[in-house]
């Protein structure tokens, strides 16, 4: 075992004084304003790589690893003391990248390097890296002059604030809400696991009977399953009027004006920047480089999804009304239908399949996934100190039983959690230093149901599953990583529409007959899934993913067309995008009231994949591809393990992203990679092409 296993401090979130937080990350960033300073006061005829970078690495990457702990704690254990600290030094944090990203002196000193004669000594990973942080000098507006550059600023610190302000009130708007059901013939049909958990959730409120919440798994539940259609219309009505102007907390926690602020100051950065729209902006970090080209992709893609959609829905419709004598499906209606054809047509049903999905068992067969494909093995750690008790922390070892980093676990949805499910960073870089060691570390982050009842394991749905699969597949894109310049390493500077595949990719796993096989024990007789039940889940997949992509569809629609077609002047344009997206997309009747973008956080709380939803799909076609391409091939897991690791997941950013793809299948790629997979009909032998 690697002697450095032991050395490396992960944090001790039990030690943590709040009080001190603020202090300690004001040191951190007056450290690095004073390295700035001192390393363009140097002044050197000729500019080297460790005179500029090494020294600005180590000050930024202490600042990094605390300021990682503190958003950490925002998301996953959020309470207002916390958020007010997050918030304050958001501002310290957003002053310093704009002053280092404006900082002409340092962008000269970076330039020399790539013009002096020193640049031939460098390696080809550190001249990469170096064109990459000089793109990013440009892309922030590095040539921009005097007001230009404080407006930049200025924008770019209040889209932050408002990116935050978008998060609390939609985290506020879940909070905000909750119903207590005293008579238990209102709740027919909801599993037992979730009556458990809302009688569990009254109790400690000190209440009678159940209490229902808006979160996630909650409002999955009780759609799918709950009889009384009253109360899931009830739910939804809440659920789909988060934090907006329409709902039982209308103008509460309202994110309308908040949503039209983040788009009129993304429009004014693109502007200032030189470009037309903010995803003209966003695409200079992509690899698809035509606004045209992702409109037609997902047009396309729509041609051949929304037809087989509709056909589904008329099924669903004639099934409820031909077994349940109930004319008109609403969109609350829709999931519970949907669970009842599973039933009627397959004898199979999400909650009779998670007694066949424990935790432990599925995380033993995804780690073994891993060992076969990668050669690494995965421990758990007990002794690690974390920041809740159903935490877990696994170390990663290579063939060689060297560290290679680890990832803490959190699986259940907590009050004070933020929804959905994520990949987020604590450490990036392998950096083998004696004065600076450190190997990469993650958190994966999920909001399933747990278990209430202490004689039944933790159960996972087979959606859980592939929750679960897709974060991991992130934590191995930035674990495996071999680069050790942090701007190119793992999931860093790797353009966001491919970012996705390592992800898909571990997905494709949850459907395959084997692994299925592999991965399913009942909890009670240890018995794997039936070949049967196992070919009506596969049956099932091509349902649920036209279902799936038409959403998908919608979603990056909408945020394309925010992002490339905004305009100021238009009274109301998200709703108006919205509803005229939707209706041409959605098969089933429309929610007035609806209220999504008022909570899509995925584009309006954080900047990541604004102007950049179409990634998830772009990336499902990619992975998609060299999935049948593997099948095709009749890869073994160890070869394909060893292609995808070579060629995708270890070598982040290091080289373009089109000439590792080719390395692995060099044949054109076309929508129909996705719809073969999913086994979605095809309406015409059009496809979008990527050449």
């Amino acid at each position: 075992m690697n002697k450095k296993f032991c050395n490396f401090d992960l944090p001790l979130f039990s030690m943590i004084k709040l009080n001190s937080i603020n202090d300690l990350i004001k040191k951190r960033i007056d450290n690095c304003y004073t390295e700035v300073d001192r390393i363009v006061s140097l002044n050197k005829s000729i500019t080297y790589w460790k005179d500029v970078y090494e020294p600005l690495r180590i000050s930024e990457n202490k600042l990094k690893k605390v300021w990682s702990i503190i958003t950490h704690l925002n998301s996953v254990k959020h309470d207002l003391k916390l958020r007010v600290i997050y918030q304050n030094n958001l501002m310290s944090i957003l002053e310093y990248r704009n002053w280092v990203n404006h900082h002409l002196g340092l962008y000269r000193l970076y330039k020399s390097l790539q013009n002096n004669s020193s640049y031939q000594l460098l390696s080809t990973i550190q001249q990469v890296a170096l064109r990459k942080i000089l793109s990013r000098y440009e892309i922030s507006g590095i040539h921009l002059c005097g007001d230009k550059r404080k407006c930049y600023c200025r924008m770019m610190c209040m889209l932050s604030q408002l990116n935050t302000i978008f998060d609390n009130n939609v985290l506020d708007s879940i909070r905000g809400w909750k119903k207590i059901i005293t008579d238990q013939s209102l709740l027919s049909g909801i599993p037992d696991d979730q009556l458990h958990i809302a009688r569990l959730e009254a109790q400690r409120n000190q209440r009678l009977g159940w209490l229902f919440t808006l979160q996630y798994p909650v409002y999955l539940s009780v759609l799918s399953y709950c009889d009384n259609e009253d109360f899931r219309k009830e739910l939804y009505w809440a659920f789909n009027t988060r934090a907006s102007d329409q709902g039982p907390n209308a103008g509460k926690w309202d994110n309308t004006l908040v949503i039209d602020e983040i788009l009129s100051l993304r429009y004014g950065i693109a502007k200032i920047l030189g470009f037309n729209s903010y995803f003209e902006k966003s695409l200079q970090t992509k690899m698809i480089q035509n606004p045209t080209s992702i409109l037609n992709f997902l047009k396309n893609l729509l041609n051949h999804v929304h037809p087989n959609a509709k056909k589904d829905f008329l099924k669903i419709q004639s099934f409820a009304k031909k077994y349940y004598s109930h004319k008109c499906v609403n969109p609350w209606d829709v999931k519970y239908f949907q669970e009842k054809q599973k039933s009627h047509l397959f004898q199979i049903s999400e909650k009779e399949l998670r007694f066949y999905f424990s935790e432990e068992k599925v995380l033993s067969e995804m780690f073994s996934i891993a060992n076969r494909m990668y050669g690494i093995v995965i421990r758990e750690r007990k002794d690690v100190d974390v920041w809740d008790s159903n935490v877990r922390f696994f170390d990663i070892f290579n063939h060689k039983n060297e560290w290679q980093g680890g990832f803490y676990l959190d699986l259940y949805m907590r009050r004070n959690k933020c929804e959905g499910a994520w990949m987020d960073i604590y450490s990036d870089t392998k950096n083998e230093d004696d004065m600076e060691y450190q190997m990469p570390i993650a958190y994966l982050i999920c909001n399933f149901n747990a278990s209430e009842d202490s004689g039944r394991p933790s159960l996972l749905t087979h959606g859980n599953i592939v929750t679960l699969f897709h974060e991991f597949g992130h934590v191995l894109h930035h674990i495996l990583t071999s680069i050790s310049i942090s701007e190119i390493s793992g999931v860093n500077g790797v353009e966001l529409d491919v970012a996705e595949i390592p992800s898909v990719f571990m997905e494709k796993f949850c459907w395959d007959p084997t692994v299925l096989k592999s991965i399913s024990q009942h909890y009670q007789t240890k018995n794997s899934l039936s070949n049967n039940m196992i070919n009506d889940l596969l049956r099932l997949k091509t349902e649920q993913a036209t279902h799936d992509l038409l959403k998908q569809i919608m979603c990056s629609l909408f945020d394309f067309k925010i992002h490339h077609e905004y305009s100021p002047k238009e009274k109301n344009p998200v709703l108006n995008i919205f509803n005229e997206i939707k209706q041409n997309t959605i098969v089933y009747p429309p929610f007035g009231d609806d209220r999504f973008p008022h909570s899509f956080a995925h584009i309006f709380s954080a900047d990541d994949y604004a102007a950049g939803y179409y990634s998830y799909l772009w990336s499902d076609m990619l992975a998609s591809s060299i999935w049948l391409h593997c099948k095709d091939l009749r890869l073994t897991d160890s070869q394909m393990g060893n292609l995808f690791l070579d060629h995708m997941v270890c070598m982040g950013q290091s080289i373009d992203f089109k000439q590792c793809f080719t390395c692995i299948k060099n044949k054109v790629v076309t929508t129909q990679a996705i719809l073969k997979y999913y086994n979605i009909p095809i309406q015409n032998n059009l496809f979008f092409k990527l050449c």
